[in-house]
């Protein structure tokens, strides 16, 4: 059905304009005399597109920068899982009009099931069934690949959102039901065939995945072409009693299922470990009202990567929310009693009564099934190759980072997504150099926002008013931007991150002439 929606001389030339029609949110946007319509809500987590940021045809989410194309709806970055539907429109009379099927809604599946070929021999496997492989299989579907693709995930459920286990899963606020990053038949719609045996190792030579079972390793399935992203294992401590059941790490949503039926009994919390998980998790118990000690080795947590200042700030919140932040300190041992940890020790002499033991201190990518040899990261070549018939994405992934003249891993889940979508057309034979821009969140009493990668940098601005926690600290290498934090109302990344889609790092006069925001560079 045609709605009259607005006269086209009231949507702005460069904007993004919300109506609802029918109980539908849609997002209406002006390309002179053309106007496209499309879901006005971001398929990941329901953020509204109209504050996002519009570079020409696509729009980057305000919240976690998913990247839409507006004249079609498609979802050409992730993350997140689904399209945005788009509307025909036309105007008449110096009015736009908009046609919305009885039905519609506001998304549309990432993959049309439909879309699917059959008839190939080629098989093409994908190890690790997280964020990369997930994205991978789809892509290669939506490419048209017409072959076997075998996804290869041990932990015997489905896909899962991995990065809600640490936030709003412990949190309660999302469920065990909420989790699954498919909908309605999976991968199984797409006739991509799952396997749960562990995988042991993949030999290069012979192209092929060796399994594990109960009677050791077994000969395994041939590849034609296989992407690894294998993923990580949480890291741990050589102390006694770290086994014991009210001692936990997480990764895994068994983990988190056992942490939080833990916690829910429990008051008093120690947290070892001042990283992303320590410090998420410690955010959302002390909200839920739990007694929180968060242990850490570090004088202050976060300095190194984002600056004094900017961890000063994070840091202060904690505190100020609650947790007992403990600096400079080393846990010494875990103090059992009835067959539970009932004090932490730390080796100055401090005893911390417990009732659950987090330990995140970090994770351990999986290298062992690309053979012994292998230490910190496998590297890869520009387009995510091992050799000619194996890809590597993900946390073990060592990949020359665009713009920049070094190779680094990245454990976070966009930039994993979008190693997944990369090799697929790589496997294809369809794609050249992966130029992605890394961007990751936290959850810390509100989002934290990091665009770019500065492995080191000579300077940092801040612009905003960091004590409130509202500003954007850029890092600079050389007079060059090459990554940005933002939290608050200050946060500009999502304008930065668009910069960044044309030049990866902007000069900081260019900056500084537009006042250090960065939309005004995209005019």
């Amino acid at each position: 059905m045609k709605h009259d929606v607005c006269a086209l001389a009231d949507l702005p030339e460069t904007g993004m304009t919300e109506v609802e029609i029918d109980g539908l949110k849609v997002l209406l946007i002006r390309d002179g005399d053309t106007v496209h319509a499309t879901g006005a809500i971001c398929t990941h987590k329901g953020a509204p597109l109209k504050n996002g940021t519009r570079i020409g045809s696509r729009v980057i989410c305000p919240w976690h920068h998913a990247i839409f194309d507006l004249t079609s709806g498609d979802h050409i970055e992730p993350p997140g899982q689904g399209c945005l539907n788009h509307f025909s429109t036309e105007i008449a009379a110096g009015r736009v009009h908009v046609d919305i099927p009885e039905g519609a809604s506001v998304h549309r599946p990432e993959v049309d099931p439909a879309a699917r070929k059959a008839g190939g021999d080629r098989l093409f496997a994908i190890v690790g069934a997280g964020a990369a492989g997930v994205a991978c299989a789809q892509e290669l579907v939506r490419r048209g690949f017409d072959g076997r693709i075998v996804l290869f995930g041990d932990e015997g459920e489905p896909p899962y959102d991995r990065t809600d286990l640490s936030k709003a899963y412990m949190q309660g606020k999302k469920s065990d039901a909420d989790l699954p990053l498919l909908g309605d038949g999976g991968l199984d719609a797409i006739g991509v065939e799952r396997m749960t045996e562990p995988v042991a190792r993949i030999d290069r030579a012979t192209r092929t995945i060796q399994f594990r079972d109960k009677d050791g390793v077994n000969a395994g399935l041939v590849y034609d072409k296989c992407f690894a992203a294998p993923g990580s294992r949480a890291g741990t401590l050589p102390l006694d009693n770290a086994g014991l059941p009210n001692v936990f790490t997480l990764r895994s949503h068994d983990d988190a299922k056992a942490i939080k039926g833990a916690v829910d009994a429990a008051n008093r919390i120690v947290i070892i470990g001042s990283g992303f998980i320590g410090m998420e998790v410690a955010a959302g118990l002390i909200q839920n009202g739990k007694t929180v000690t968060l242990i850490s080795r570090e004088t202050l947590p976060f300095a190194s990567k984002f600056g004094e200042a900017v961890a000063g700030q994070i840091a202060a919140q904690h505190r100020a929310k609650g947790v007992d932040l403990r600096t400079n300190s080393v846990v010494s041992e875990l103090e059992e009693k009835h067959g539970k940890v009932e004090t932490v020790h730390l080796a100055d002499g401090t005893r911390i009564p417990a009732d659950v033991v987090l330990i995140a201190v970090g994770a351990s990518p999986r290298l062992e099934i690309f053979g012994d040899d292998i230490e910190g990261g496998l590297d890869v070549a520009a387009d995510l190759s091992v050799d000619a018939s194996l890809f590597a994405g993900g946390d073990v992934a060592n990949f020359p980072l665009a713009g920049r003249n070094y190779s680094t891993r990245i454990e976070h889940w966009r930039v994993a997504e979008q190693h997944g979508r990369h090799a697929a057309a790589a496997m294809l034979g369809e794609a050249g150099t992966f130029d992605g821009v890394p961007f990751f969140w936290s959850a810390q009493y509100g989002p934290i926002h990091y665009v770019g990668n500065a492995r080191s940098y000579d300077d940092i601005h801040i612009e905003g008013d960091l004590e409130a926690g509202n500003y954007t600290a850029f890092y600079i290498v050389a007079g060059r931007v090459v990554a940005a934090l933002g939290r608050g109302k200050a946060d500009t990344t999502a304008d930065l991150h668009a910069v960044m889609l044309s030049d990866r790092t902007p000069a900081v006069a260019d900056l500084a002439a537009v006042d250090w925001q960065p939309a005004r560079l995209l005019n």
